[in-house]
């Protein structure tokens, strides 16, 4: 049987050593220090907690991908060691790391390139079932790659931000528009699937945030109809006025997932949406 790896980034959650035969690049943090921007590798050179104290104190975050010449330094400290090698890069759609990627594999015959469209325990959920499927049978470019748009439509997942001071300052809230959702105080949600992160809807309070998820999963993934095979919590909470642990159990209560842990979202996600959220993803069969 042949002997393979996995290249993830730090925005799947996976620490170096977490996982035989899975290696991590670091995504690049960006700070903005009076005109100059530093650049952190993400849990090499900066940690979750330090990222968030510096998005909750104002500090100018921004992201960034590694260069190519990391990505082969990487690729050329073990490319002799295996006989496949498969990089599942953070979603295209968050980052244009895969582009980069796929420069680098023209220079390398066993190294594939895989849209995962994923991040976060979903890519650790992937990588796991695929070295578990090598022991099994070969693993190829063409059975990783249809594994994974056979499951696309059927998983999703939500974000719930009460919280929109980083949105509005990266852009992604409008002024205007961030003056009537903190007069009306409303949560917005966002999705997250193999399109990418989008805004989808606000409520004023909790309980109105999660009935729309429910409606939003029966409408995607039909999940009524569906066994749950992969369920993610995830949250961070800097501020205790947004009350995150009432949305971890109103998530838990309606979807029955008492006894899921909740995690944390990686760093490079963190740096665009905020420090007080809760999210939501599932897998269905």
């Amino acid at each position: 049987m042949s002997k393979v790896a996995f290249i993830v980034d730090s925005s799947s959650g996976i620490k170096n050593g977490e996982i035989e035969n899975v290696f991590v690049i670091p995504l690049i943090i960006t700070k903005n220090e009076n005109g100059k921007t530093i650049s952190l590798k993400d849990q090499v050179d900066i940690d979750d907690k330090t990222l968030c104290e510096l998005v909750n104190s104002g500090a100018d975050i921004g992201t960034s991908q590694p260069s190519p010449g990391e990505m082969m330094q990487l690729v050329n400290s073990i490319y002799d060691k295996y006989d496949q090698i498969f990089v599942l890069p953070i979603h295209p759609k968050l980052s244009g790391a895969i582009n980069s990627w796929r420069m680098v594999k023209e220079d390398y015959d066993k190294l594939h390139v895989i849209t995962s469209y994923s991040l976060s325990t979903l890519t650790k959920y992937y990588v796991e079932y695929f070295l578990n499927l090598a022991k099994k049978e070969e693993l190829t470019e063409q059975k990783v790659t249809d594994y994974i748009e056979s499951t696309k439509n059927k998983w999703t997942g939500f974000l719930i931000v009460p919280n929109i001071t980083q949105l509005v300052k990266g852009g992604r809230v409008s002024s205007f528009k961030s003056v009537l959702i903190k007069m009306l105080n409303l949560k917005l949600i966002i999705s997250y699937d193999h399109n990418g992160l989008i805004f989808m809807d606000k409520s004023p309070k909790y309980e109105g945030c999660v009935e729309k998820i429910k409606e939003a999963f029966e409408k995607r993934i039909q999940l009524s109809k569906h066994k749950i095979v992969h369920s993610v919590l995830l949250e961070n909470s800097m501020n205790e006025k947004y009350h995150i642990d009432e949305i971890l159990k109103l998530l838990r209560k309606e979807f029955k997932l008492e006894n899921v842990k909740a995690g944390k979202f990686p760093s490079v996600i963190t740096a665009h949406t905020g420090v007080d959220y809760a999210a939501i993803i599932l897998l269905v069969d």
